[in-house]
């Protein structure tokens, strides 16, 4: 299995984020712009899991005890890659998000799943692989602040299913409180 921990968004949150790609879509000559249900925020990925090594995962699930928080969205920003730019909605870096990951990393490193814990970088991808056009001028299109109450963490599994990724909830962590399956 193919996992990962992640947050998920809300209906109005996605709306707006899909919107910005729709403003972002005619200035693309190219782009893999991510599908409406598969936006999240990663949180760390694990990569190809075994189902037996499951129990672990979710006990690092179980560690976490950060109670609910707010996060703040917003802003645009690119990662330069060969075969075009990832595009992203930027996200608030807050001493609760830190900790979430870090308990995350730091348990799935000791149970011998991660290979390395590195520096968190909390975004929200909207395109890969984009290359703009000519004329295009990306700060036509942004992305506007917006505050999301997270209260759950998930365990994402992803498979592949037609060429593109379909994201499922494995196991659900309430912050404050205990695996919901």
């Amino acid at each position: 299995m193919r996992l990962f921990f992640a947050l998920l968004f809300n209906d109005k949150i996605k709306d707006e984020l899909c919107s910005v790609m729709k403003k972002m879509e005619p200035c693309c000559e190219k782009g893999r712009f991510t599908f409406r249900e598969n936006l999240h925020l990663t949180l760390v990925f694990l990569g190809e899991i075994s189902p037996v090594l499951l129990p672990r995962v979710q006990e690092a699930m179980d560690a976490v005890t950060e109670k609910p928080f707010s996060l703040q969205i917003g802003g645009l920003g690119c990662f330069q890659q060969r075969g075009g730019g990832l595009y992203w909605a930027g996200v608030e870096h807050t001493a609760p998000l830190d900790r979430v990951y870090r308990t995350l990393a730091d348990r799935m490193h000791e149970a011998g799943i991660l290979q390395e814990v590195r520096a968190y970088r909390p975004h929200l991808t909207l395109v890969r692989q984009a290359i703009l056009k000519a004329d295009c001028d990306r700060r036509a299109f942004t992305v506007p602040a917006m505050k999301m109450e997270v209260d759950s963490i998930h365990l994402m599994r992803s498979d592949r299913m037609a060429g593109h990724p379909v994201y499922t909830t494995v196991a659900v962590k309430k912050l404050g409180g205990g695996i919901i399956q």
